[in-house]
């Protein structure tokens, strides 16, 4: 039994979301409506996973999560909210979220990406990513060197993150230590300016484009 904490000040989407997935035999839900008591009891909650509307209170979500990466940086998060812009939606990933959902997705959707961020993965709306890609690729500090280009063995990493693959399973699948995979990713993240495996996924197109010179 997994136990969700939403934090969410939509009193009857509060209700629709606890009772819908807190009727499935996997999940408890609890429920927390402001910020200020997110904050206040959100370390005693002892949550698997937390669901998060970084917009509630007027915006004031966004202090909830910034407060879970400080003090519980290792509690994954989903975003789930009516809207958010590709900006917002890099610096969420940024802060290590794991997945951002919309409202208006089928309920099914979101238990789907519930059971994703559970098992160890990623998972974000296309509706959420698709634009977020093309401010990515808009942006000028983009461009990469020729020097800089990822290696064919740096693609393939690439490829299995965007499954969702942990740096074990990676490793299992290429043949390679753990700690080699670990060297990759830093390589991958300083090459590509990026700071986490969400960002990765996001970027994955744009990653497929650039050209790969031969494995060292």
């Amino acid at each position: 039994m997994y136990k969700i904490l939403l934090i969410v000040d939509a009193s009857f989407f509060a209700h629709g979301f606890s009772h819908y997935v807190g009727g499935l035999d996997s999940f408890e839900v609890d429920t927390i409506g402001t910020t200020e008591t997110a904050i206040s009891k959100i370390d005693m909650a002892l949550a698997d996973l937390v669901v998060l509307d970084p917009h509630m209170d007027g915006g004031a979500g966004s202090d909830v999560l910034k407060y879970l990466r400080l003090h519980s940086p290792d509690l994954p998060v989903i975003l789930l909210t009516a809207h958010i812009d590709p900006e917002r939606t890099i610096e969420a990933m940024q802060m290590g979220v794991k997945g951002i959902a919309l409202k208006d997705s089928i309920p099914d959707t979101i238990v789907r990406g519930i059971k994703t961020v559970l098992a160890g993965g990623f998972w974000f709306d296309e509706n959420v990513t698709k634009p977020a890609l093309q401010y990515s690729a808009d942006r000028p500090n983009r461009v990469t060197r020729s020097d800089e280009l990822l290696t064919k063995r740096e693609h393939q990493i690439v490829d299995l993150v965007c499954l969702g693959l942990r740096n074990r399973q990676i490793a299992d699948q290429c043949s390679l230590t753990e700690g080699t995979v670990k060297i990759h990713l830093n390589s991958i993240f300083r090459k590509l300016s990026l700071s986490s495996r969400a960002e990765l996924i996001v970027n994955r197109e744009d990653l497929r484009s650039k050209k790969a010179v031969p494995v060292n």
